[in-house]
């Protein structure tokens, strides 16, 4: 699994939906609203996930910019991981929902049997 698919499942961050490139992620050099990650800054987003257990945004946020060479706020940091930790819980429940279906599905298929 690529660190993309583990800190994206939803697949929010496929095309451009602003003006801003979102952190960890790079335009397509063919078409523009198309966006292609960056594994060495995604990589260290995920390291950046675990830091934070122990240290404060700001930190960490510094800890980033000097790591990729691409800049982000503490409060950047901060939405960036918000929404990502939501898409991950969002995207988990789906996974259950549809299983809990599928299997209620078959038991109905099998008593009508």
């Amino acid at each position: 699994m690529t660190p993309a698919q583990k800190l994206n499942p939803t697949n929010r961050y496929k095309t451009l939906k602003g003006p801003t490139i979102p952190w960890g992620y790079e335009a397509n050099s063919i078409d523009p609203h198309l966006l292609e990650p960056v594994d060495e800054q995604l990589e260290a987003l995920s390291m950046a996930e675990d830091y934070l257990k122990e240290s404060s945004y700001p930190e960490v946020a510094r800890w980033l910019t000097e790591y990729t060479g691409r800049s982000i706020t503490p409060m950047g940091l901060w939405k960036r991981i918000k929404t990502d930790k939501t898409d991950r819980r969002r995207h988990a429940e789906q996974k259950s929902r549809t299983a809990k279906t599928q299997a209620e599905g078959n038991i109905k298929a099998q008593a009508f049997n």
